[in-house]
């Protein structure tokens, strides 16, 4: 090929990928946002037989309080997130329990089709986040937590607007 062929196929090249960066990146990350949204057709919350409350889950995650976004485990085989009358009962890597005393207050943060209910607990460093996938699924979980269980102002607003 001569040197004017492979120049003309090199900046051709490299306007196509700009075209794609300015205008096709943009988007695909829309389209891909906007397919993701929450679903608004949760499944059912069932009762476990004990007098808890099963919520059906998309995954769970172990994280770092003050770092949203970021889990230092995850579960999307078999999550789980049982609201019992004495406390909650969650899976990320191994079965734990922790009383009502035990959570410092409970959030909700999304993005895209991920709907986490971010649970902190009083004097641990990590969380513990279950993403319900939609905003009706964690208003009716909120719903079911007592009252004397703190809520930050979206979770408040979420169980107040849907409920």
């Amino acid at each position: 090929m001569s040197e004017p062929v492979q120049r003309f196929v090199i900046e051709t090249a490299l306007f196509l990928l700009g075209l794609l960066v300015s205008f096709g990146l943009p988007w695909m990350v829309w389209r891909w946002m906007r397919s993701r949204q929450p679903s608004t057709t949760p499944l059912p919350i069932v009762d476990d037989g004990d007098g808890g409350k099963v919520i059906p889950l998309i995954a769970t995650f172990c994280g770092v309080r003050g770092l949203t976004w970021i889990g230092l485990a995850s579960n999307n085989l078999n999550p789980r997130l049982v609201i019992t009358p004495n406390g909650i009962t969650y899976r990320v890597m191994g079965l734990r329990t922790r009383s009502w005393a035990d959570i410092e207050y409970v959030d909700v943060r999304s993005l895209g089709a991920t709907v986490n209910l971010d649970f902190a607990f009083h004097g641990s460093p990590f969380t513990f986040d279950a993403n319900v996938g939609s905003i009706t699924l964690a208003a009716r979980t909120l719903a079911l937590l007592p009252a004397n269980v703190a809520l930050t102002d979206r979770a408040r607003t979420i169980l107040s607007s849907t409920g």
